[in-house]
């Protein structure tokens, strides 16, 4: 064999190499995190959009205290827990037990019938738009899971089929009458971490909604048990 057709093939080895390597990267660039297409306890993403704010707007404000104010953990249903984040540099400690999966919203926001402006819309389509519109305008938008920035963040960003919270409990975080339940859309920024190891982990979440003017800052300290 030449030296010519040697390098040759070594060449197309390499580049062969090379392209195989960026195709699986592109199939899922960030390891831990299920592909947005991914369906997940039986749920999409914009499904389990979703049932994070069902699941948000059916916690009580106790004394003073909410998920939406001071960041934190909540839900679980079917191996799932819900990461709320919140603004001011905070820290949330959570433990969790082997084997669950975290939804996690970078950014997210929703928009009903039953709110106010700039919250609200009267039909689906002035929904979407609500909850689209806000999302449309951020900057600064970062997460990282143990140290490991995620890359494409847009890529993850979905919106919910129109779905139907409540009925809402007494001292609802929306501040309307117990009972009340509404139409409501979501869209996001969400991340979907496969089960982590046994062990302390840390997500960052960052964010600013600028026609909002606010700054989502969050870091999670993450406990996994056996």
């Amino acid at each position: 064999m030449s030296v010519k057709l040697q390098v040759g093939l070594a060449a197309a080895m390499a580049l062969l190499l090379a392209t195989t390597t960026a195709l699986a990267a592109g199939r899922n660039p960030n390891p831990g995190v299920l592909p947005v297409n991914a369906r997940a306890h039986g749920k999409s993403y914009g499904e389990w959009g979703a049932a994070w704010w069902t699941a948000l707007f059916s916690i009580p404000v106790m004394n003073n205290d909410h998920p939406l104010f001071s960041g934190g953990a909540f839900g679980g249903e079917k191996g799932v827990v819900f990461l709320a984040a919140t603004g001011g540099g905070v820290t949330v400690d959570i433990t969790i037990p082997t084997e669950t999966t975290l939804f996690v919203p970078v950014l997210n926001t929703e928009c009903s019938v039953v709110e106010g402006p700039p919250f609200h819309g009267d039909n689906e389509e002035e929904l979407r738009a609500c909850a689209n519109g806000f999302l449309d305008h951020t900057s600064g938008v970062f997460a990282s899971i143990d140290g490991v920035a995620v890359s494409n963040l847009e890529s993850y960003r979905v919106e919910s089929p129109l779905f139907q919270f409540g009925p809402l409990p007494e001292d609802n975080v929306l501040g309307v009458p117990a009972g009340t339940t509404s139409l409501s859309v979501d869209a996001g920024i969400y991340l979907l971490v496969a089960p982590l190891k046994v062990g302390t982990h840390t997500i960052v979440v960052q964010g600013t909604f600028d026609d909002l003017n606010f700054t989502v800052d969050t870091t999670f300290h993450i406990t996994v048990v056996e």
